[in-house]
């Protein structure tokens, strides 16, 4: 039996998601977004059957680095007692931009002000609250575990319904979300979300990152061709 090709690196995404500031336990006067739909291009049975903080969006009055974030989340998890994973994070509303700590794996919404102030006590400071309901591009820096299936073709072996894709180039955040309502509307199994992202190895990996159930190695293969066609005609606007 062929060996895994089992890969732990870095890297980043970018989604585009409705946010909504949450009113309820967090700190007092603080800003805290969330998305109720984290797939939006997706419609099955992903959400819990009870309702849980499934991402969640502290926002900070200044940018910290993806490796002080890193830092902090690690300290904390020595001493809170409840799991979370943090993650250094940018958010663009319209032509405004927030610096964030994106939060996930929280089992309950009464753990969030407790959680924030650990992040005061690392030397956190959040943005005061405002009132947010709109459309949003988001970027995360995060940790990859991924099992290699084939050329070009990843599966996140921490969140099962996550793979990854690979690009021939960068591309830009308006033609990414062109080309993927162009493939959404011209292939018979459309029932996916999208998201861009990069993966750090010996070079850049760029990718596209696909959310969906029961995906097969086919299907897959399927829409890395299709993204890949796609791009290639765009090839002389691919630069950033």
């Amino acid at each position: 039996m062929q060996e895994k090709t089992l890969i732990e690196t870095i890297g980043a995404i970018a989604k585009g998601e409705d946010v909504t500031c949450l009113d309820h336990n967090i700190m007092q006067n603080t800003l805290v977004l969330e998305n109720k739909e984290p797939f939006p291009g997706y419609h099955g049975q992903n959400l819990p059957s009870e309702p849980v903080p499934m991402y969640l969006y502290f926002v900070t009055a200044k940018k910290y680095s993806a490796e002080k974030v890193m830092r902090m989340t690690q300290n904390i998890k020595a001493y809170f007692p409840h799991s979370f994973d943090g993650s250094a994070g940018k958010i663009c509303i319209y032509n405004d931009t927030y610096y964030c700590i994106r939060i996930r794996e929280l089992k309950s919404f009464e753990h969030i002000a407790e959680l924030q102030s650990c992040y005061v006590d690392e030397g956190v400071r959040f943005l005061k609250k405002k009132n947010i309901n709109a459309p949003a591009v988001i970027q995360i820096r995060k940790h990859f575990y991924l099992e290699k299936l084939d050329t070009g073709i990843y599966h996140d072996l921490e969140e099962p319904m996550m793979y990854y894709i690979q690009i021939p180039f960068q591309v830009r955040w308006k033609m990414f979300t062109s080309i993927t309502a162009h493939i959404k509307n011209n292939v018979d199994n459309n029932n996916f979300d999208a998201a861009l992202g990069a993966v750090y190895m010996r070079d850049i990996l760029d990718v596209v990152r696909i959310y969906a159930n029961d995906l097969t190695l086919d299907k897959l293969k399927f829409l890395k061709d299709k993204y890949e066609q796609e791009i290639v005609k765009q090839q002389p606007a691919l630069t950033i």
